[in-house]
């Protein structure tokens, strides 16, 4: 008797533990192709404006560490304005406004100016650094969110699993004070009970005695308004 082969289920190649997702991947190249323009913008603007400064009768020493200053100051409110929250007040608001126009106009001001001739082609070579260093920190700070990978649809998982063992500190310490009455008085603790126990009002009381009830740790009725058996729940004797 010939039985029908079983068709071999493709093969599923495991993922390297050392290979990064894609995601991931991509993340690190927009990260390091915005740090790569942000140094040659900088390094650029650096020069353009060391040599402004040089003309203006600045020492070598100032000069050198007077466009640190001015990009440095640009670079701090572009930052600022990027992750500034509507919880600040409006004095910080326009501060940071007027740092940021008073950088790039400065900034702009001295590259260009550094520029040989006023021709646009000058003008263009000596003007782009900075606004090239400013794009390049705005998208370095404000990158895109990522597609979830693997690694963020495990922690998306793992968040319900953690919040049904974070339960209600008071239903423990309600399971623990029922189960010592119940010991005692061989019976269930009523809604009462928990409530002189712990301390608590009324309606929470009976709020607990029913999540007991109904996660099977206690059999007495639900408490009416006052913590008592209504008569319907009460049992009469046969």
């Amino acid at each position: 008797m010939n039985l029908p082969r079983r068709k071999p289920a493709p093969s599923q190649e495991p993922s390297r533990p050392g290979t990064p997702q894609l995601p991931e991947l991509d993340s690190w190249l927009r990260g390091a192709c915005a740090l790569t323009v942000a140094g040659v913008a900088a390094y650029a603007s650096y020069v353009h404006q060391r040599t402004f400064a040089l003309q203006g009768g600045a020492d070598p020493i100032s000069a050198s560490l007077w466009p640190l200053s001015v990009d440095g100051l640009l670079l701090l409110a572009t930052t600022a304005l990027l992750r500034q929250t509507r919880t600040g007040t409006h004095r910080a608001h326009h501060l940071v406004w007027l740092s940021f126009l008073l950088g790039i106009a400065v900034s702009l001001a001295a590259n260009i100016a550094a520029a040989p001739t006023l021709a646009w082609k000058p003008v263009l070579v000596a003007g782009w650094p900075p606004v090239a260093l400013l794009l390049s920190v705005e998208l370095l700070v404000h990158r895109p969110a990522d597609v979830p990978g693997p690694s963020h649809v495990r922690r998306a998982e793992a968040k319900p699993e953690r919040a049904r063992h974070q339960e209600d500190p008071l239903l423990e310490r309600a399971r623990q004070i029922d189960a010592r009455h119940r010991e005692l008085n061989k019976r269930s603790a009523s809604a009462e009970v928990l409530r002189k126990e712990l301390h608590i009002g009324a309606s929470r009381a009976r709020q607990l005695h029913s999540r007991l009830r109904k996660n099977g740790d206690s059999t007495d009725p639900v408490p009416g308004p006052r913590g008592r058996a209504t008569p319907d729940d009460r049992q009469h004797p046969a």
